[in-house]
């Protein structure tokens, strides 16, 4: 289970006790786990100290309608009782609700406006040439947006003719046929054995974290690609900065 998903977990109390066990050696071993949960917590402790001051206000307006649609001397204790905790908790959870929604919508809001397929600035494609070749294929399965093709034509160009920008494009291919594991492998293959399209994999791993609102690993992706490279770090700048 990814880091994301334990802390959404942890906050609905829905945890396993794997997953508890998970989640507690994280906090003990990972400080940017620790300081995505401080930052989580003291947001929920300021969501639900506003949303207290509406609740208060609402049980009021509940016990008002609870009083003219129940003569006095027929309410018991126990039923106001029961009546204002199942108001809170259904107040509660809508508010909770309401928080991962929005949470979920932001993210997938910074994805469509970041992501753009990467174009083939590697393999010239002419109408007027008569070269056939797996490479070629695949680019023109790439470019048409074929990308089932022309994942099965990368896949078979031999290793000994193959160019290091083949892996990049592969994960691109994955990617744009929302195969995420595949891409993600990829770009990380290209990032440890290629020359170029290093600074572009780690953009679309973030991308790709981003989708899966893993912010944590977003988050480490960005500044890798702050750090190191000049591609895309004005927008990598400002998204990391959504993402605080």
């Amino acid at each position: 289970m990814d880091k994301e998903a334990l802390l959404t977990n942890y906050f609905s109390n829905q945890l396993t006790q794997e997953e508890r066990k998970m989640f507690d050696e994280l906090l003990d071993s990972d400080a940017e786990f620790k300081a995505r949960f401080d930052f989580e917590q003291n947001l929920q402790r300021a969501i639900k100290a506003e949303e207290n001051q509406n609740v208060k206000a609402k049980l009021i307006s509940f016990e008002k309608e609870i009083a003219r649609e129940i003569p006095k001397s027929s309410l018991k204790k126990s039923y106001r009782s029961l009546a204002i905790a199942a108001s809170i908790t259904l107040l509660m959870g809508l508010a909770w609700i309401g928080y991962i929604d929005g949470t979920s919508n932001k993210y997938e809001e910074l994805y469509a406006q970041n992501f753009q397929e990467y174009p083939n600035t590697v393999y010239a494609i002419t109408r007027s040439g008569s070269e056939e070749s797996l490479e070629r294929n695949a680019f023109v399965a790439y470019e048409s947006g074929d990308y089932d093709a022309a994942i099965e034509k990368f896949e078979q160009i031999p290793s000994e003719v193959k160019q290091p920008y083949i892996d990049f494009f592969l994960g691109q291919s994955y990617l744009n046929a929302g195969k995420n594991d595949q891409a993600k492998a990829y770009f990380r293959e290209t990032i440890v054995k290629a020359d170029n399209f290093v600074a572009e994999s780690h953009w679309y791993l973030a991308m790709i974290a981003l989708k899966e609102k893993d912010i944590t690993e977003a988050e480490s992706e960005l500044k890798k690609l702050i750090n190191g490279y000049d591609y895309n770090k004005e927008k990598a700048v400002a998204l990391l900065k959504e993402l605080d």
